[in-house]
């Protein structure tokens, strides 16, 4: 392990983490790389920590933190971890769908015991997979439509 070179921002924000070395033996952007206390503070902010509890957690002031953030690597790499985590979550729950819903099926036709925990769990999971999907599905159409736009200001930025 100590020979295993840290990840590189690109690395992290691509998902592709310590698996893969970018460089070409040239340190030259030895600035890209991340150590262990910005790998730690990506997860922390991603998973819905406050900076101020980010930087005490990792050592830091919250102004640090606040700094860090600025910088659009590390803004970015937030970003693709958290989405990664709610693309984690959206997976889990709606692989549950099925069994929830079979669940209260069951309990509605007697064959199993509608007991009141095991119905809020199972309602709860048909909830929360519904509304990631429908986030992850509004955020797959934001970027198609960033994308498209991204795409028409280049071309009319071109023809001036």
């Amino acid at each position: 392990m100590d020979n295993e070179k840290p990840p590189r921002l690109l690395e992290v924000v691509s998902g592709s983490g310590r698996g893969s070395d970018l460089s070409d033996g040239d340190d030259a952007d030895a600035d890209a790389l991340l150590n262990a206390v910005e790998l730690r503070f990506i997860e922390l902010v991603a998973s819905g920590q406050s900076l101020a509890d980010t930087g005490a957690q990792i050592g830091r002031s919250e102004r640090t933190a606040r700094r860090w953030m600025k910088r659009p690597e590390m803004a970015a790499a937030v970003k693709a971890r958290a989405s990664e985590q709610v693309q984690t979550a959206r997976s889990i729950l709606t692989s549950g769908m099925s069994r929830a819903a079979r669940s209260l099926v069951d309990m509605s036709d007697g064959k199993a015991d509608a007991v009141s925990p095991k119905v809020q769990a199972a309602k709860a999971v048909l909830d929360a997979a519904t509304a990631l999907t429908t986030v992850g599905d509004l955020q797959e159409r934001l970027t198609e439509l960033e994308t498209k736009l991204a795409g028409t200001k280049k071309q009319g930025g071109a023809a001036r």
